[in-house]
Formats: C-alpha cells, structure tokens, sequence
C-alpha cells in the first residue's frame, strides 16, 4: 500500500476519480509543435528523484530513481540500492550522477531532508552490472549536516570538476570532492573524501543556485533572499552577501542563473516550490528603475516603498503551483534553452496553495523581440508531475531532449516528438487514445461551447451538488477529499471560462511598463496616480495608497470599484460619490497597501471591447486580466507581503473580485459586497443585466439561468480553503439574498472536505439590514476580518 493511501483513500479510487474529472473537461489545450508522448516506467514508484545515466554500458540511458534503475530499451526494472522511509516519505531527495571515486562509471549523490544526510551510491561498473542487473550498489555517507530540500552539482571553484550544493534549510555550505580520490588509481570507496566549505548563513532556506552574476568570471550563490559573492579564492577566502534582491521563502530548485534577454548579463528564472507562479528577475543597470516617472512629479520620499533597482521580477506564469523543480534545456531545438516545470505532487500533503490541483509538466520559450514567455504543455495527467530532482535528456536516443519525471505518484518519461519516425499528431493522438493521457500542446482557449458542460447538478434541497463529478462515460463519481475535488475545481473553472473566455495565456503578459503621473500626500497614505500595460492594447489607471511610516513589508488589498462610469476608481479612494464606497481609502488609512485599478470603460479607462474580441470574449475576462496584472505589480513592491494580498468589491467590484480570486490563487482573502446571488435568483432570472459587452455577451445565448454551464456557488467552491467575507444585505434589490443563502449553503461540503486534512479557511457570511449598499458597520467588521486572517490575530 502506498504511504498516502490512508490520506488519500487509496490510489486505484483516487485516480478513477481524478481521471474521471479531467476526462470530462473541455478540449483546453490546442496540438503544439513541439508535442510529447507519456510513456510510464512505475506507476506504484513513490520516489522524487530521478537521473539518467548508461549503466550497463550498452550505450543507452537507463533510468535511476530512488531504489531501483529501468534498463533501456524495454524498461525491466532491477533493484540499485535500499532506501529508508522516514515519516512517511522515501528519504532520497536528489538523483545526481557524478563520477565520484575516477572510474569513468558515473555514481549516483543523495542530499536528503528526513535523514539529514548526505551520500554517495557507487557503481559497480556495466561489467558487474551486467552479470547481475540487480546488484547492490555500495552506499558512503558524506556528511550530516541538516535538512536540505535537495541538491544540485555545480562547479563552485572552478577547477573543472562538479561539486555538491546542498539547499539547506538549517546550514549553507559546499562539498568538494578532494583531489587525491582523481588518481587515475584510485577507485576504492573507502578512499574517497570530501571537504566542506560554508557559505553566507543568509543563504540558508528554501531555494539555491549557482552562476556568475557580476560577470567576473566566478561562480556565485544565489539564495531567495540575495548572493553571495564568490571571492577569488573560493576555497580560503570570504563570500560576501549582497542582499540586492527578495525572491520568495519557497523558491523552487535551483534559481536559475541565466541570461534570459542575452543582453549580456546573469538573470534569475525561479518558482513558488509550495506557491502559485514562475517568474524571472531581469538585472538592469545600477540607475534603472522599475518605474517611469513623469516631468515634475516628485517621487523620492516614498520610492524605496515601490520602485525596485537593479532587479526587477516579471512574472511568467502563475496559473499554477508547486513549481519545485525547474530546469534549462533546449526543447524546441533552435539552440537556446528553455525552461521545464512540473508541478510536485503533495508536498505538504495538500496544505499548499493550488497544490491539489492537476498536476502539469510545462514548459516556455522566451521571445527575445515581445520579451515574454510561450507556455506549451507536455503533459496533463493525473499522476505525471515532477517533484524534486530530475533531468531532460534524449533518453530514446533520437535527437531531441525528453522529460524524466520523477513523482511520489508515479515515475513517467515524456517523449519529445520533434524528431523521429512518423507524424508527431498522430503519434499523440495515438497515444492519447492507448494511454488515456489528455493531450499535449500549448495552453489554448479553452472550449467555448457552452453544451461542453451539464448545468450544476441540484441536491434535493435545491442547493447545488458541488462535490459530483460527472465523466464522459456518463458515471458519476463523488469527490471525497481534496485531491479528489482538484479536478472538479478545474471543471469549474474551464466552464466559467466556457461563458466567459479564457485567461490569456502567458505571452501575453508583457512588461509592466508602470508611469507614476501624480504623487499626493494625505494624513496617513501616499495616494500614487499610476497606469500599467496590461497587454499589448491597453494600459490601466489606478491608484496605489501606500501607508506612511511603514517599515515592514505589508499586507496590500486589490481594490475593486462599483459601478460608477464617471468616478470608477476614485470613489473607493475618497475622491468623490458616496462615504460608504471610500473602502480603498479605509484600508490604506488602516495600514494595507491598496491598489484600485478602473473597470475597462470606466472613469478614466478608455477601452473597445468589439475591436479586441478575440483576445477577451467577455469584458469580464478582459477586466480578470487586468487584476491579475495589478497582482504581477503588487507582489512585485517592495513594501508588500506577497503572500498576503486580498481583494475587496462592491457590486461590479464584488464580482469581479471573486472571478479574480476564482482565476488567481495568489489571492489569499477575499470580501464581496453586494456581489452575488444564485443567478436564478437574479432579478427573478432576468439575466439581460449580464449580457453586456462590458460582463458576458455569451449569456445571451442561454434561455434561463439553470441552462448556464456555471453559477455562483461553483466559484465560491473554487476559492475554498481561502478565508471568504460575504457581505449579502436582506434588502438588496439587485442580488436577492436568497440565493446567496442557497449558495452558503452549497459551499459548506467542501469547506467541510477541507477541513478534513487542514484547518479550514474563514468563511463568514454577513446579511445586515440594509439595501444595496456597504454599510459602515459591515465595512468595519470587513477590515477587522481581514486584519485578523492576512495580519494574525493579536
């Protein structure tokens, strides 16, 4: 029995479900030119590490991971080694071959967290193995320095030969193997040596890369916090930090040092190992800026709070999580590398944000000319990820690199199809079909036929049956843990997006490029006139409040306006309408950063919605996008706590913050006011309000409300575990409260599945007297909420 059946409720029921959820998707991803096939070499391995490497000499790669070695071409499995589990997981936390003792045979180096251990596994040679492919490898600790996440090789003093770079998470330090153990005689294990080296303490944590950042020629240590600078001497001499930059606490592995722009200096590629998105910090000239600021305007009192030198980050992705492993090849085979991801199955047994979701293995190709990032999908499936350690090789020997991936869920190879015999579509159609494997190819629209999906399923109550997984074969299957409603999340979610278009994918995330226009004092904020490029059509208008005196980084709130087609932003921040819409101002005075952008054609927001259909279906997506590019601009200051960003709205602003919170997963709270109801419930069921080219145009299409592919009830259940303050007054004449206790009510079995395996986030549903409006009352126990679930409570 695998060591997460007790979690999970066993593997065989877990994947029927998951498969049964992802099977009835929509078609979401369009053929790529670069496509893989799965080919699955262990479906019950349990190991998070894997390398390639010839061992019995045949002139093929075989496969290692953990125990055990797949022997090329048909994959027979043979026992390499003993692992040990340790609560729960097998304690192997990295694959790294390396020739360690100078026999020309590449050996394999464990770094480890549960053991705290680090050791080598030397290779008996293709003779030995071939006379007994299940031969026992010899293991040599090196050291037990600590928990380490895992670790890479890397050249850290030059001299030709690799050496280990643990990622620590209660030491920082580098392993160099000595260089008596390279005599062309010495092959005995019991002779070879290591020394340890330490590095700068501030580099101990979650995350660690290595290359030569200021261009002098030496190799550098890259943690989440800043570098270490390499002195000329890296043996004797002092590596001095260089605290430049702030990443994220749970960098994936390694941060990558490489010239992204080939502008001639080192850039950093990292993720969110236990967190939503992939980014890239570009490093620019000692003077340059984050910001473009106007003529006359006077910006130096509060720069420090929201411009970044030298490093600016620019998210890639963050439509997905757990990114722990990345990795450079070239894919594509135009000669410059690209960057793999795969999502890591259960890390912190579903606790993660995101982390229950589908996993995915992607990767993305930078355009040097729009400086952004093409995402293609290699796989989609239910037990293909890659969790710790792993390598892209030309394991067919074909002539293209493929994706070893390794996963406590299963270990998999994904085949490039680039090259090789035959028409790679229809080679992935047939696998498709062998394999039960969705599909691979770049993140596309997803379906935008409506009937792709069955209205929401009712309980007898008349509330709607979140839990119910219904696949394509017709059977219906039931999510009973969180890992079994990942996929139904995703469901969800393609069907919102079925009405009103897909996100856009990441190459359409360009620079920021934020103009500053005006910087006006108050008692307690800065109020920062601002705009962004959103995309390649629009730039929005906002304002950003940033408190005084703030010495820490901050909690920041996304700030959604009413509808108000004169005022739009500036209402929430005081500058006009009514009192009880000033919650952006309210915020920044209560110390979070705040950002209100405008609705598109609203207050100073100019915007055709008919002239750029295509890109945005719905004015609804169009104005998700543009928050999620108010979440790239606030997770990027200086001043803000990027874990800790909410959204708050009012009506259109309510809406709009759970579509946003419902797309984004960086949103870690969410109040609505006045911004739904059970859409059967809306105006007695007349839907027209929503067919707009500012909201959903396809909503036209639909008879009534029950014939709709998605309600409200289904979003809230998205954003669930996230703490959720719903503000329904008795009296709204706009969004009937009854509906909305019809939604409440649907939503507690899946507050209650997650409160299974993790304490459950804070959904609080409020119905003052009142009509549709934010009463002050309300709005006060709103921030305190809200202090209470981003800032702790006292």
């Amino acid at each position: 029995m695998k060591s997460f059946q007790t979690d999970c409720g066993g593997w065989t029921w877990l994947a029927v479900v998951m498969l049964a959820a992802m099977c009835s998707l929509p078609a979401r991803h369009a053929l790529a030119d670069t496509p893989f096939r799965v080919h699955t070499l262990s479906s019950d391995s349990e190991f998070s590490a894997a390398t390639t490497i010839d061992i019995d000499g045949d002139g093929r790669l075989d496969v290692v991971s953990g125990a055990f070695w797949y022997q090329a071409p048909n994959w027979d499995k043979h026992t390499l080694r003993d692992v040990a589990m340790i609560r729960g997981r097998f304690d192997d936390y990295s694959n790294l071959a390396m020739d360690v003792d100078g026999d020309d045979d590449l050996d394999i180096i464990s770094v480890n967290y549960r053991s705290k251990s680090l050791y080598w596994c030397r290779n008996p040679g293709p003779a030995a193995m071939q006379e007994n492919p299940d031969l026992r490898w010899e293991q040599i600790e090196i050291d037990r320095p600590g928990s380490s996440e895992t670790g890479r090789l890397v050249d850290i003093d030059g001299d030709g030969h690799l050496d280990i770079l643990p990622s620590g998470t209660t030491f920082a330090a580098w392993y160099r193997l000595q260089p008596a153990s390279q005599s062309e005689s010495q092959t005995a294990a019991e002779d070879v040596s290591w020394q340890r080296y330490d590095l700068p303490a501030e580099l101990i944590g979650h995350g660690v890369g290595a290359g030569d950042i200021n261009g002098d020629g030496r190799i550098d240590v890259v943690g989440p916090g800043g570098w270490a600078l390499a002195p000329p001497d890296p043996l004797t001499g002092r590596w001095r930090w260089q605290p430049e930059f702030n990443l994220a606490q749970d960098c994936g592995l390694p941060i990558l040092v490489h010239d992204v722009d080939a502008d001639g200096d080192a850039d950093l590629i990292w993720s969110r190992g236990h967190n939503y998105g992939v980014y890239w910090t570009e490093q620019v000239g000692e003077s340059e800026s984050s910001l473009q600021v106007m003529p006359g305007v006077e910006l130096a009192e509060v720069e420090p709070l929201i411009s970044s030198r030298k490093w600016i980050t620019h998210a890639i992705d963050t439509s997905w999580s757990c990114a722990h492993t990345l990795i450079l090849a070239d894919i594509d085979g135009d000669g410059k590398d690209d960057l793999v991801a795969g999502k890591r199955f259960q890390g912190h047994d579903g606790k993660d944000p995101g982390e229950n979701d589908p996993l995915q293995i992607a990767w993305y190709r930078f355009d040097s000319n729009s400086r952004t990032w093409k995402k293609q999908i290699a796989s989609v499936a239910a037990d293909v990820g890659i969790d710790l350690d792993s390598v892209c090789a030309d394991i067919d020997g074909d002539g293209d690199v493929d994706i070893l991936a390794p996963s406590r869920i299963g270990l998999h190879w994904l085949e490039n199809l680039r090259v090789g015999q035959g028409s790679a579509a229809k080679l992935l159609q047939d696998n498709a079909a062998q394999e039960g494997n969705p599909p691979s190819g770049e993140i596309s629209k997803r379906d935008a036929n409506p009937t792709a999906f069955n209205a929401a399923s009712r309980t007898p109550e008349g509330t709607f049956d979140l839990l119910r997984i219904d696949a394509a074969d017709g059977e219906v299957k039931r999510a009973e843990t969180p890992i079994a409603f990942g996929p139904r999340r995703q469901q969800i979610l393609a069907a919102f997006e079925s009405i009103a278009g897909p996100l856009p994918v990441p190459h359409h995330r360009r620079d920021l490029d934020v103009h500053i226009s005006s910087v006006e004092k108050t008692d307690k904020y800065w109020r920062i006139k601002l705009s962004f490029a959103s995309d390649d059509v629009s730039r929005v208008p906002a304002y950003l409040l940033v408190p005084m005196h703030i010495n820490e980084r901050m909690p920041a709130m996304l700030c959604l306006h009413p509808t108000h087609a004169e005022l739009g932003k500036s209402q929430i921040c005081g500058l006009g309408g009514q009192p009880s819409m000033f919650y952006a101002h309210e915020l920044a005075e209560r110390g979070f950063v705040c950002l209100a952008p405008d609705y598109p054609s609203f207050g100073e927001y100019e915007f055709d919605f008919q002239a750029h259909r295509d890109l945005y279906p719905s004015g609804t997506i169009k104005a998700v996008w543009d928050n999620v590019r108010g979440l790239d601009f606030l997770e990027s200051l200086p001043c803000v706590e990027r874990d800790k960003i909410g959204v708050i709205g009012h009506s259109l602003g309510g809406h709009n913050a759970l579509f946003t919170a419902a797309l984004d997963g960086r949103v870690r709270a969410v109040v609505t006011s006045c911004g739904f109801t059970a859409l059967e419930d809306y105006r007695g069921g007349d839907l027209s309000g929503w067919t707009g080219d500012r909201y959903m145009p396809a909503i036209a299409g639909f008879q009534n409300a029950t014939e709709l592919p998605f309600d409200f009830a289904e979003l809230l259940a998205t954003i669930v575990p996230r703490p959720l303050f719903v503000s329904a007054p008795l009296r709204d004449d706009n969004f009937d409260v009854a509906g909305v206790r019809k939604c409440e009510a649907s939503i507690k079995p899946v507050v209650e599945l997650y409160s299974q395996s993790e304490k459950p986030g804070d959904v609080h549903f409020v119905y003052p007297e009142a009509g549709h409006e934010f009463p002050q009352a309300v709005r006060e126990q709103a921030y305190q909420w809200l202090r209470d679930v981003m800032r702790g409570k006292d």
